[in-house]
């Protein structure tokens, strides 16, 4: 496997701020949260302490050595294992997040954010910037106030930020916002192995011709927002955008994957094209037949398949994952066009403005779209061909 240690020139400046300091991670063995601990260690000489649910999800921090990391096993709705957990802790990582459980999320920050107050810890939560979506064309910025959209998770995500902020505003909660904008890096499932699997698997349509914007961030850089946005006094109750150094065009997005893996790149669409082929009933069976998890874009059976993820045994899940593999060997290579929520996303025109993180936090981007895409594509490589190890 390559080796990804990146120099710590982003964040020289403010690592000795965190030397020997207990810090707590939620979501600590997922993409952003795992990668987060590793430059805590590597960079920063803290403690980090991170909470699981089970043992067995610890295994990628194993690598650093289990006596430099603390792990407690709780859960964000059992305070009295959350109370243990912070207590110590000047600094709280929020990267948790049940995307199929709203319940779960707000009792989580509620909980949370009463073990900060008591043990005077700054909380930094992560949320998205899909709070905005549907994105506007133009300049994106903080002054913009998010609405409900209807879109399911990034209500879940504004409303969890407001319980936060409403903390922050009652003074007892000392807390700053990270909303990222489209993660990409190693590990990262939803913007990097997963159009790597549809580019693989068969053809990905971009509306637009793939002229719209995606406001791109290297996983580095939005670690680089975090850490600072853990030491800096005056982020203090603030939201910010972190982002990228420029946009890119989504098709410049997915043609980089695609030469990665060694695959064509998407095919380009006017939007008309794509609303019109999904009216049309005959379309839209051809696709269902190429790709039956179209299905769950259905509402009802998008909140069944939600419900029921959970609650699935490991052997249902891989009865399911057995099942699925067959039909695919037989069937035609799937066509991948948007649901209604990524045809605004692939259509938008939107510049997320990062200068609040500049002024403040003293945020610069390290890593423009070339530097991180050239690191991304050859773990790609590396994971998808293990012949190559």
């Amino acid at each position: 496997m390559p080796d990804y240690a990146q120099n710590a020139i982003d964040i020289a400046d403010i690592a000795p701020r965190l030397e020997r300091s207990n810090v707590l991670v939620t979501g600590g063995t997922g993409f952003l949260g795992g990668r987060l601990v590793e430059r805590l260690l590597t960079e920063c000489g803290a403690r980090p302490r991170v909470m699981l649910r089970s043992y067995g999800r610890a295994a990628a921090l194993a690598r650093f050595g289990l006596e430099r990391i603390t792990l407690i096993r709780g859960d964000l709705r059992d305070r009295q294992s959350l109370a243990s957990a912070v207590e110590g802790c000047s600094i709280v990582f929020h990267c948790a997040v049940d995307r199929g459980d709203r319940q779960s999320n707000i009792s989580g920050i509620e909980a949370l954010i009463a073990a900060c107050i008591r043990h005077k810890a700054r909380l930094v939560h992560v949320s998205t910037f899909g709070v905005y979506e549907p994105l506007r064309d133009g300049d994106l910025d903080e002054s913009i106030t998010p609405v409900h959209s209807g879109i399911r998770y990034s209500d879940m995500k504004l409303d969890i930020d407001a319980k936060v902020l409403e903390a922050v505003q009652t003074g007892a909660l000392d807390a700053v916002i990270i909303l990222p904008t489209i993660v990409y890096g190693p590990y990262a499932k939803p913007w990097t192995l997963y159009p790597a699997s549809q580019l693989a698997s068969g053809t990905v349509v971009l509306p637009e011709y793939g002229g719209g914007l995606c406001n791109a961030v290297y996983v580095d850089d939005v670690c680089q927002g975090m850490l600072r946005a853990a030491v800096v006094p005056l982020a203090r109750g603030r939201r910010y955008l972190v982002s990228g150094p420029e946009p890119v065009s989504w098709v410049a997005f997915y043609r980089s994957i695609a030469d990665a893996i060694g695959r064509p790149g998407p095919r380009l669409a006017s939007t008309d094209e794509l609303k019109h082929g999904d009216a049309n009933p005959l379309t839209a069976i051809k696709l269902l037949l190429r790709d039956p998890k179209r299905v769950t874009r259905w509402g009802p059976i998008h909140d069944l398949a939600q419900w029921a993820k959970p609650r699935l045994s490991p052997s249902g899940k891989a009865r399911l994952k057995q099942l699925y593999g067959l039909y695919r060997r037989h069937a035609p290579p799937p066509i991948y066009t948007p649901n209604a929520q990524l045809m605004a996303l692939f259509r938008a025109r939107c510049r997320v403005k990062i200068d609040r993180a500049i002024s403040d936090l003293g945020y610069r981007p390290a890593f423009d779209f070339a530097r991180g895409m050239a690191i991304t594509s050859e773990w790609l490589r590396w994971t998808l061909h293990p012949e190559e190890k």
